[in-house]
């Protein structure tokens, strides 16, 4: 039985369960290999089972956050996870901007925009910030919303931004309020409670009263590459989940979420094309220096 730990947003966690067990059961009949498919967050709640775990007793396949296999005991990925580089292919716009892990151990299948929207009712278009760094002035002081801290989207917003703009730790912790699920920060933007609010990007685009409106910064996106780790003692039957994972039907369930597909089969979600849309991505040696330095 292969074990394959799941850590995923929660908008999309259910979905890609749901196909990566029916691939399974596939695989069972073709390979006569099983999955053992878990849910980090399950897991956790569960009984803290998942903080345990360690490089050495890595699953076999972990899907999601590249945070969670760098906070690991031990972090010698040299050691436990399996190098492929070159076996998952990219679209060539995600190669070129640095997507393309060179050591192979983080395999991209879809990249995670995070979204800044408003309430064009609350707060006026001169207003608006225009880069990430606006968001740190004065003027925000408490009036940006985002999740509670334990969800992906503040932990990744509040680690990119401490590295990109140290100055300014302070202005970020003071115009931040951390406070329930994504859903509930988007009906918080919409009902007028906030101005500005940010998840990521496929709740920025649900709105119950229409009321709210994407920002486009003029710096880009911020984002997070949710990625597929093979452990080193992983049998090599399993890489055929990468290949499902970057297949059309994979693919097209993730450009609906307005999520970056990484297969150039599958066309980038229109809203972001239509808006000339770009990451703000400097290769994964920074992103991986980035997420370690906000683990302490």
């Amino acid at each position: 039985m292969a074990r394959v730990l799941v850590h995923l947003p929660l908008n999309i966690s259910r979905a890609i369960e749901e196909m990566l067990k029916d691939f399974g059961r596939g695989m069972k009949q073709k390979h006569g290999i099983g999955l053992e498919i878990a849910n980090l967050h399950k897991c956790l709640a569960a009984g803290g089972q998942g903080r345990k775990w360690d490089l050495e007793s890595l699953p076999d396949l972990l899907i999601g956050n590249a945070n969670y296999i760098l906070r690991l005991a031990g972090n010698n990925l040299a050691e436990h996870v399996r190098p492929l580089a070159g076996r998952f292919s990219l679209r060539p716009e995600l190669v070129r901007a640095g997507f393309a892990d060179s050591q192979g151990y983080f395999h991209p299948f879809t990249i995670v925009p995070f979204a800044i929207f408003y309430n064009p009712q609350v707060v006026k278009e001169e207003e608006l910030p225009r880069v990430w760094a606006d968001l740190l002035d004065i003027a925000w002081r408490g009036r940006i919303l985002m999740p509670a801290e334990h969800h992906m989207a503040p932990k990744m917003i509040r680690a990119l931004m401490q590295a990109y703009y140290p100055e300014k730790a302070a202005a970020l912790e003071q115009n931040m309020v951390f406070a329930g699920a994504p859903i509930n920060v988007v009906n918080a933007v919409d009902e007028g409670h906030y101005p500005l609010g940010i998840t990521n990007v496929t709740f920025a685009r649900v709105s119950r009263n229409k009321n709210i409106s994407m920002l486009w910064p003029e710096d880009g996106l911020f984002c997070m590459p949710l990625v597929m780790v093979w452990h080193k003692k992983a049998d090599d039957r399993l890489l055929a989940i990468g290949d499902y994972l970057l297949s059309d039907r994979v693919q097209e369930y993730l450009a609906l979420q307005t999520f970056v597909p990484v297969s150039g089969a599958v066309h980038t979600p229109t809203a972001l094309v239509e808006n000339n849309f770009n990451l703000i991505w400097r290769g994964w040696d920074d992103f991986i220096n980035i997420l370690r330095g906000a683990m302490g």
